[in-house]
Formats: C-alpha cells, structure tokens, sequence
C-alpha cells in the first residue's frame, strides 16, 4: 500500500470502530503526538533559537571566560551612530543561525568604542581601530587574530568569519577572474557581488598610507561600478528580492536623495522594508537625505532643506520617527539635521551674524549642560568670520573648549590655527606644549598626538615631526 501522511491515523477512518473506541483512539494519538513534540531536547531548541549572546562583564572578563572555556572573543566594536553597527545590531546578531555559529564559537563581547565607562577608548586605541563597525577575533590571551568589517546579511557574516578562522575556503578569486572574463549572466553577477562584500570586508582601512588609501577606495568604487551596471540591466520588479534588495542597499548607501535608484527605491518603499527591515531602510533614507543636504548647502542652493522637509511626510516620517524613537539625540533626526545643514549653508554664503546669534543663543544655557566640543563648534564655525565681535567670541570659546579638554587634538589645532589667524604666533608654543603634557602614555593618548601631529602640521605648513616633537609618546601603530 501505497505509504503517506495519513497512514498512522488510518484506523481511525476505520467504520467498525464505535464512538467510544473512536474517542479513545483520537485522545491516544493526540497524546503520542504531544509527547513526541514534547520530547525534543530544551535546550537544543534553545540554542537554535536564539542569536548571539554578548558577555555583559569588561574586556578583560571576557578575554577571563574565554580562557576557562577554550574558546576565542569576537569583538563587535561600534559607535552609536554608526549606521551599519546599527543595522547589524537590529537585524544580524539576533538571528538564530547567527547565534548557533558564533555561540559555539566564541565568547562574542561588544564595546562602545566612544564609551569611557567601557574603557572604550583605550580599548579601540589599542587594536587601532579606524572604522565602525570593526569586528575582531581574539585569542584568550587579547591577541589579535583577524578583523573585518561592513554591514552584510547573516549568511555573509557566517562566510566572511568561517573564512577567517580558516574553517572554509573563499572561491573570489575564481569570480573574480570571470567577472573580468567578461561573464555577465544575472544570476553570476548577484553572487560575485555579494562574495565581494565578504572579500572586501576583510581588507584593512589604510588610513595614513595616502596610496594604499586610494587602491583600498578605487576598489571599492570598481564594485560599485560593478553593482550599478547590474542593477541597470535587469528591469526594476526582478530587483525585488532579497538579495538584489540587499546590494541596492549596501552598493547605494550614501548615494544623495535624487540618485535614480534611490528615487525607485522611495517609490517601493514598503516592498524594501519587507525585504530588508525598518532599521535597514531608516539608515538608508536618513544617509541619502544628509547627503543631498548637504551638497546643496554646499552649492549655496536655496532649498536645500527641501530633502528634509521629506523627513515630514510618508513614507519618510516612518524613517524619521524610527530613528527619533531609536535615539533622540541622533544628528540624524529632521530637527537635528537642519540644525546643521543650516549652519553650513550660513557659513558659505558668510551669513556670519546668523552663526554668531545661533551660537550666543546656544551657549548661554546652564555650562553644566554645555560641553568642550560644543564651544569648539562654535569656534569653528565662526573662525573665517571678519567681524571683530565675532573674532572675540571665537577666541573666548575655543579658550573654553581647551580649558575643559586639553586632551582632545581636535580642539587644540583649532586652539593653534586661530591663534595663528589672530597674529598670536607667540601663544602657539605654549598651547602646544600644554596639550602634550596633558597626555600620557596610554594607547588612546598616542593616538590624540598623531592625530594632532598630522593636522598640526599642514596648518603650520611645516612636518608635524619639526614643529611637535614626540617626547615618548610613539607613532608606532597601524591606524
């Protein structure tokens, strides 16, 4: 006889049976049925469904528990308003899959790299870390054994660190080499560019090297070049699926409000978000409408808010509210981003006056709620002004700005370049010398000097090495 889903319930289709024995067999099923979905191990069911479990104590915790249990550290190191952390946080980490591979795996540990309580400065500083998110995997011991980085879908991120540890092999290169063939068929060209995120996402940031710098950017445009080719040749609804819908997502963020393929994706936006995610979809919009913003301010456009004014309407208020809702102090929240793409667009039409009131108005709130950066911005801001009201108020802030943090090299080499401005060429020494005695010899600290001493250096158009020397403080790391 023929064997199918129904044969164990056969004899109850029996017509011998009476109502007794009938009920008493459904009950009996019913019950092998219960104990069978019952009888499956928890805590295998558990495991597969949760995602990855972050250790809550310090780094140097974690580094301790991986140690007692064999295991390596992946380090998800992040800032909270980096909107690729964001998304792999939102819709990544909590995958079941996700967290099957690296639960076994690791001790997985994340860190603020902008949080002081989490010593994450220090931390980051000391595995000179140069984008966010950056991943690294560490023996018990802290030693680095690989890192990576980028947003991907989690399939990708299994690849990317199944190959890192060695586990498995990549076959880019093959792809490679036919994508250069001249190989162009859709469904090839869907693959290459997404193992090229993998690849790429393992390739280091050079950040000081200007020449490596620029192969690591060509390369990246040569993908994106790569990815817009493909997105023009298949007609827009064989986009809609979640792969294509990824890649759009990755190969187009930053593209400004305008770029044809966003403008499509706008018009799609509620096919997008079920493809991708809310979280996904709000970075994407709020990058784009930045952007546009800001080449508009820049271009001296009059309307270049009209992209945030979006921001107000559907379906982009979903983008704004999810963001406000996420965290209200973004910069990225409609009343925040006006704030600052007005600014720059008064600073290069030298609406000077409407700078100095916006700063006067914000800096004579409680100094308890005001902080260094926020008297530097206003320095900044104002520093070409010609005004000499203006030129006091600048001097004033930045003088506060160091006052409260002598340590950030930002603030002292606005510090020097307007006293430089101001003919105070004999202060430049003194300030010079402050800054560098207020830093020790900590990894964050080495890392302030040669920021200082790269940016010092164009500004007093002389070798950074010449002007500040280095007194202990190394310029021995990779950033």
């Amino acid at each position: 006889m023929k064997n199918n889903n129904y044969s164990q319930l056969s004899p109850l289709l029996d017509p011998r049976l009476d109502i007794g024995q009938y009920v008493y067999l459904l009950l009996l099923v019913f019950v092998v049925l219960l104990f069978t979905a019952c009888s499956n191990n928890p805590a295998e069911e558990e495991a597969s469904s949760v995602g990855m479990e972050f250790f809550e104590g310090s780094f140097e915790g974690a580094l301790q528990l991986a140690a007692n249990e064999e295991k390596l550290v992946f380090v998800d190191v992040y800032t909270t308003w980096c909107g690729p952390c964001i998304v792999m946080q939102d819709t990544v980490f909590p995958q079941p899959k996700v967290g099957e591979f690296f639960n076994s795996r690791f001790i997985n540990f994340k860190l603020d790299a902008e949080n002081e309580a989490q010593n994450g400065p220090e931390i980051a500083a000391t595995y000179s870390i140069n984008v966010y998110p950056t991943y690294l995997i560490l023996d018990s011991d802290g030693n680095e054994i690989a890192r990576a980085s980028s947003l991907m879908t989690g399939e990708q991120f299994i690849a990317m660190v199944s190959q890192m540890l060695g586990e498995t092999e990549s076959s880019f290169e093959q792809l490679q080499e036919r994508y250069a063939a001249g190989e162009r068929g859709h469904e090839f060209v869907q693959q290459y560019l997404m193992d090229a995120i993998v690849d790429f996402s393992k390739k280091e940031y050079p950040r000081t090297d200007m020449a490596k710098l620029q192969e690591y950017w060509d390369e990246q445009q040569y993908y994106s070049d790569a990815a817009s080719a493909y997105f023009a040749r298949k007609a827009f609804p064989e986009l809609l699926n979640p792969t294509d819908v990824h890649l759009i997502l990755y190969y187009k963020d930053k593209s400004p409000r305008g770029d044809k393929m966003v403008e499509l994706v706008l018009e799609h936006f509620d096919e997008f978000v079920e493809l991708s995610s809310m979280s996904a979809m709000s970075q994407f919009f709020l990058n784009a409408t930045w952007y546009a913003s800001l080449d508009a301010a820049q271009s001296r456009e009059r309307d270049y808010g009209f992209y945030i004014d979006e921001l107000e309407q559907e379906p982009l208020i979903r983008v704004a509210e999810y963001e406000r809702n996420r965290d209200p102090e973004s910069g990225l929240v409609p009343e925040a981003m006006r704030e600052t793409i007005d600014l720059i667009y008064y600073r290069v039409t030298a609406q000077w006056d409407e700078i100095f009131m916006h700063y006067k108005e914000l800096l004579s709130a409680d100094p308890e709620t005001l902080d260094a950066e926020q008297y530097n911005s206003a320095a900044r801001s104002l520093m070409s002004s010609p005004d000499e009201e203006h030129r006091q108020f600048v001097l004033q802030n930045v003088e506060t700005a160091f006052s409260l943090d002598s340590k950030n090299p930002l603030i002292a080499v606005t510090y020097i370049e307007l006293l430089s401005i101001n003919d105070h060429t004999e202060d430049i020494h003194e300030i010079v010398e402050e800054f560098k005695e207020s830093l020790s010899d900590s990894a964050a600290d080495k890392e302030r000097l040669e920021i200082f001493n790269r940016i010092a250096g164009n500004i007093l158009n002389a070798p950074a090495e010449t002007e500040v020397q280095d007194h202990g403080h190394g310029h021995d790391h990779d950033h």
